[in-house]
């Protein structure tokens, strides 16, 4: 029998709760992490490690009982039955993404795959990625053939960090097989974890389905945004638009205005779209499109801003600003491609900013300056406050005493000294 049944590699926001929920099922688990900042944190179980995706009293009561071993990819990865994969994939060339640290890990992978094992991938990855590049490079460090001596299957993690209505368990799942035989495999472990399984017929075809998820997403978050533009110019509320709209039965889902959207899947999978389209040598106008509105969101909500000021005698060029939140999204600690950095980032070309966020103690800008978040309570040499990220410690704002403008929408509300914050 082996010593180790799964072994999940990438602790972040995907493979910790994949590594938790495997131990959680009775499994033996090692997780493996490149990066020894993060096994120190898990082992740890230091503040924040579970990323909002898995609770970390979870985290803690399988690393204490032994079902779940952590550590640094820099001493090896072991054998096991199944290897799960939960590399990021960052944009890379012409809208692809940078796949250096899926073949690296494949390539560790290979070294010790054996016959029957499984390997399956759970990054977001464009279209043809297993196939065509991850299983050439299993096979080539293993001297193993994929289908036959081994089983490859693709399996893009759903998830929602900072919402508890959904678990892992809850959450159905799509597998695709490199094939048949490889996706019964893949069905089979993870119904030991999912309560739902739903199988395609091809590793693409499950590459395709979560890039679409997420596509889908961007094109109705910028579309929104669109509304809420249209709304102002004719003076209306885009919240009673979008209220009377959900009264709708059937053919509408709600989506709320936002400086943009951000994170590691929902963009990224956009442009991994259209850039899908174009080796095809095919277009995609709306999603370019959808692309274009999301981009240009920071700078008009900064412009939204400087008019919201101007009405009222003020100016944004010199003024002291604080803002609060800057991760993408309410209660998660990731600030990658978030739009609240990005207006951050706006403001600094003509104001003096700082920012206050619970979850980012520091923040490294695209420039290379870092900022460390300061107490929002003490606001004394602020001029204004603009709230960006929601978070719930937000909700009821005390009385601060400055300015606050609520810009979490897109479009700034409230001057007075003191808002409600957006739910």
């Amino acid at each position: 029998m082996d010593a180790v049944d799964v072994v999940v590699v990438g602790l972040g926001f995907t493979g910790l709760p994949t590594a938790v929920a495997a131990a959680r099922a009775g499994l033996r688990v090692v997780g493996v992490d490149s990066s020894p900042g993060r096994v120190r944190e898990v082992v740890a179980v230091r503040r924040g490690c579970g990323l909002g995706t898995v609770s970390e009293d979870a985290l803690r009561a399988v690393l204490t009982d032994g079902r779940l071993v952590v550590r640094d990819a820099a001493a090896g990865t072991p054998a096991a039955g199944v290897h799960v994969l939960c590399l990021p994939t960052p944009d890379g060339r012409r809208g692809g993404a940078d796949l250096g640290p899926l073949t690296t890990a494949c390539r560790a992978v290979g070294r010790v795959l054996r016959r029957g094992d499984l390997v399956l991938v759970q990054s977001t990855c464009p279209p043809g990625t297993v196939a065509q590049s991850l299983v050439p490079a299993l096979e080539n460090s293993a001297g193993l053939r994929a289908g036959v001596d081994f089983h490859v299957a693709c399996a893009p993690m759903r998830i929602d960090p900072g919402n508890g209505s959904h678990t892992f368990a809850s959450l159905p799942r799509v597998v695709g097989g490199h094939t048949a035989r490889c996706a019964q495999r893949a069905v089979r472990f993870l119904s030991a974890m999912t309560d739902e399984v739903a199988e395609v017929a091809t590793t693409c075809a499950a590459e395709v389905t979560k890039i679409f998820e997420n596509t889908f997403r961007l094109v109705n978050i910028s579309l929104v945004n669109e509304l809420g533009a249209v709304c102002r110019a004719y003076g209306v509320d885009v919240a009673e638009v979008l209220r009377a709209a959900g009264t709708k039965p059937f053919g509408f889902l709600r989506h709320q205005p936002s400086a943009g959207a951000g994170g590691d899947c929902v963009p990224v999978s956009a442009r991994f779209f259209a850039a899908a389209a174009r080796r095809k040598g095919m277009l995609s106008p709306l999603v370019d499109a959808a692309l274009a509105v999301n981009e240009a969101m920071p700078a008009h909500t900064v412009h939204r801003l400087r008019e919201a000021l101007h009405t009222v005698g003020r100016s944004l060029r010199g003024a002291r600003i604080l803002v609060l939140g800057v991760t993408y999204k309410p209660d998660t600690p990731n600030v990658r491609q978030s739009a609240s950095v990005a207006v951050l980032e706006e403001l600094r070309r003509e104001a003096a900013v700082e920012y206050h966020d619970p979850y980012v103690p520091e923040l490294l800008l695209s420039d290379g300056t870092l900022l460390k978040g300061r107490d929002f309570r003490d606001v004394r040499e602020a001029d204004l406050v603009v709230l960006m990220t929601p978070h719930r410690v937000f909700r009821d704002l005390p009385d601060l005493g400055v300015p606050v403008y609520d810009c979490s929408s897109g479009e700034p509300s409230g001057s007075g000294s003191a808002i409600e914050a957006a739910a």
